[in-house]
């Protein structure tokens, strides 16, 4: 009974942590580890829920950038262009990198500004945030 609900609301915790509301969802990893639940089963629905928020938070860059940057910040318009140039070159090192605290959110909502393509910013996205949670599981397996 406890498995059936825990997984969802690891998921949900996971999205969540990985928007713009501050969470910590690699504590609630590593307390799913310490009950003895599936690894496996952890890395996967903690991936793809973190995955899938911060997808979330680019995609609302995405599709919104004029409407936000015209309504709040019209002088800033023009000045991303070099900002969307070097976006657009190192893309997928700050999709990598979104597994950061706080500034990976700072690097979606950029990502989504410059309109980098979807499927390499889901891949790097995905491939940062499965390695940061297999090395807290790595490390929680160890100690």
């Amino acid at each position: 009974m406890l498995e059936t609900f825990s997984y969802p609301m690891l998921f949900i915790i996971s999205f969540l942590s990985s928007t713009l509301i501050p969470l910590a969802s690699e504590a609630f990893v590593l307390t799913f580890i310490q009950f003895g639940f599936n690894s496996y089963l952890v890395l996967f629905v903690a991936s793809l829920g973190n995955t899938l928020g911060t997808l979330s938070t680019y995609g609302l860059a995405y599709f919104g950038k004029e409407k936000i940057l015209q309504k709040y910040f019209p002088n800033s318009l023009k000045k991303l262009t070099n900002f969307n140039t070097n976006f657009t070159k190192f893309g997928s090192l700050f999709a990598f990198l979104t597994f950061l605290p706080f500034i990976g959110d700072i690097f979606a909502l950029a990502l989504g500004f410059a309109k980098y393509p979807f499927i390499k910013c889901a891949f790097f996205v995905a491939l940062g945030k499965t390695g940061r949670y297999v090395l807290i599981l790595f490390l929680a397996k160890l100690f």
